[in-house]
């Protein structure tokens, strides 16, 4: 790998030990960050209460929404009607109940240590807010549920595939929750899917789920900044990094997945840095990619 910025993180392959094999990040120093504050909805005390976000905008559960028959079908991403209706009646707020984890003991979920990876990116920072898109049951190779558990993050869970989504909600996570898929343009749309193993992929013969622009979504939550986005989607990445628009909108630390992606990394890197990312590192087996906002670099992930 190439300078780019500051020094990529070093792929050290193999290490065997407790913790696998893995990307390994030397510490610089042992600090604890805080993320900056930033308008999202709050935690309800009750699972039909009325959601406020800190702009005074109003999220209720779908039971109680009085709004009127709506297509959302090739709505703009930035329409604010599609915003409204994915926030009453398509996002879950999270749930009060306590979590219902296979492995309530564990730590970390992640299937190649992507969250210990961040982590130790990230200085330990708290109160952050995360995306995972492909959230699976929510438990099963998590990437997101040690920030949430552990360090007191908030978050958004994606996942397209019905059985997995009502799986994720059994788990009582602490995260905002989407049954969606991303739409590929920035227009709302529907797409088939079908599972493939804990992932789902593109299928004529699939199950019809809603499309969305993940800038929609994220509008819904009044949030401008994603402190950590995992991207797992079995290839379409690149298509949905697409639809974003980098100027109203901030990543301070993404892990993408590559091994899949037609356009291959190098186009990937290439595109993220036009938009003013930095290409960190390749994780285990070079499956996912590491990049991070030049902006937000040097207060909150760790240099090497």
């Amino acid at each position: 790998m190439g300078k780019m910025g500051l020094s990529p993180l070093r792929v050290i392959l193999p290490i065997v030990g407790t913790l696998g094999l893995m990307l390994i990040i030397y510490p610089t120093k042992n600090t604890t960050v805080t993320s900056e504050p930033r308008p999202i909805m709050e935690t309800p005390n009750s699972a039909d209460e009325v959601q406020k976000s800190n702009n005074g905008n109003q999220l209720q559960n779908s039971s109680v929404c009085n709004c009127s028959p709506y297509d959302f079908r090739g709505a703009d991403q930035e329409d604010p009607r599609l915003i409204e209706y994915i926030r009453r009646e398509l996002l879950v707020p999270p749930s009060v109940q306590p979590y219902k984890l296979a492995r309530s003991g564990a730590v970390h979920f992640s299937q190649f240590n992507q969250s210990r990876i961040a982590n130790e990116m990230l200085r330990g920072m708290k109160d952050g807010f995360f995306v995972e898109v492909g959230a699976a049951d929510g438990e099963s190779l998590s990437n997101s549920i040690f920030f949430e558990r552990e360090l007191g993050w908030r978050g958004l869970l994606i996942e397209a595939i019905p059985s997995y989504f009502e799986a994720l909600k059994k788990k009582h996570r602490k995260a905002y929750a989407i049954h969606a898929a991303l739409s590929q343009t920035t227009s709302a749309s529907e797409v088939s899917m079908k599972a493939n193993g804990y992932g789902s992929k593109l299928s004529a013969h699939g199950i019809t789920v809603k499309g969305l622009p993940l800038f929609s979504i994220l509008q819904a939550l009044d949030v401008k900044v994603v402190d950590f986005l995992s991207l797992d989607i079995e290839s379409f990445e690149v298509k949905i990094l697409k639809t974003i628009p980098w100027d109203k909108i901030k990543f301070r630390l993404m892990c993408i997945e590559v091994a899949h992606i037609p356009e291959g990394k190098e186009f990937l890197t290439k595109f993220l840095q036009e938009k003013g990312y930095e290409f960190l590192g390749l994780g285990y087996l070079k499956i996912d990619a590491w990049y991070s906002h030049p902006d937000l670099l040097k207060t909150n992930v760790k240099p090497h």
